[in-house]
């Protein structure tokens, strides 16, 4: 399936956007597992999120309905084999499973460790984090690796369920571990009236290589017209105005889709597009 992948992309970037055909796939509606809140990517509203917002969009140009189920992702796999939902957000070419996979990582999640650049201006390893109060996302440890688990077995460590970005400004921890987006998501929560230069924060690439998630479907032409919507999506610049709204209210990046960047629009980051592996 993914030797069609080189074939698919320049296709989809050579031929005009086909106006969507109705057909049976698109009577009845497809049921999307989401992970229950990962902010800004999907909302705890649960009717909102950049991935939710794109999903949708996506759907909506070829004409079919799409409805959203959160849970968590231990339920995932046994909800797609039991037929409750068509699609998954979280999937990968290295794993055993049923369906049909895009012929490309829709999503990508990269945690960093980040500081005020004014009080630790440079980290070099991973290592570096046991001199540091430490703040991360809940099962960080068993997320990031043995390396990251050793280096923060320190009584400055602790996990937050909801990642408290303020902490930083406030001085109350010296280190954030997290997805930049999601950090700035919720430091705008939590101080909105607080406004802190880019400049002033120091991001730290020192906790291994991001991941990249390919959605499964559970009928081929579920996925296809999937993959037409994200298409005209870029034709169209409808994922431009989905992320303008986020980078506007949340100071959000386009790095969550930089692998659907780099295949419809690589011209918008180069130097990432030509270094970027994501099998």
């Amino acid at each position: 399936m993914w030797l069609s992948a080189v074939a698919f992309a320049a296709a989809a970037s050579a031929s005009p956007v086909a106006d969507p055909v109705p057909s049976a796939a698109a009577t009845s509606t497809v049921k999307v597992g989401l992970q229950s809140v990962v902010a800004p990517f999907v909302l705890s509203d649960h009717t909102s999120g950049l991935l939710v917002d794109v999903i949708r969009a996506a759907f909506v140009s070829q004409q079919m309905p799409v409805e959203f189920r959160y849970l968590p992702n231990a339920r995932f796999d046994d909800q797609f084999r039991q037929g409750l939902l068509d699609a998954t957000t979280a999937s990968s070419p290295d794993q055993a499973q049923e369906g049909y996979l895009t012929h490309w990582p829709v999503s990508y999640f990269h945690n960093m460790a980040i500081t005020l650049r004014s009080r630790i201006p440079a980290l070099s390893s991973v290592d570096d984090l046991k001199k540091y109060r430490v703040t991360s996302f809940r099962n960080a440890r068993k997320a990031l690796g043995p390396a990251y688990a050793a280096a923060t077995d320190q009584p400055n460590y602790r996990e937050a369920i909801t990642m408290p970005s303020g902490a930083l400004l406030l001085e109350r921890t010296d280190v954030i571990v997290s997805q930049p987006d999601v950090f700035q998501y919720y430091l705008h929560q939590q101080l909105p009236e607080k406004r802190i230069a880019e400049s002033e924060l120091a991001y730290h690439d020192i906790l291994g290589a991001g991941k990249f998630y390919w959605m499964r479907f559970r009928t081929e032409a579920q996925r296809d017209a999937f993959e037409r919507g994200i298409a005209q999506l870029y034709a169209t610049g409808e994922i431009d105005q989905i992320l303008g709204h986020y980078q506007h209210d949340y100071g959000v990046t386009r790095d969550f889709f930089i692998a659907l960047d780099c295949q419809f629009r690589p011209a918008l980051a180069p130097q990432k597009c030509k270094t970027i592996k994501w099998k």
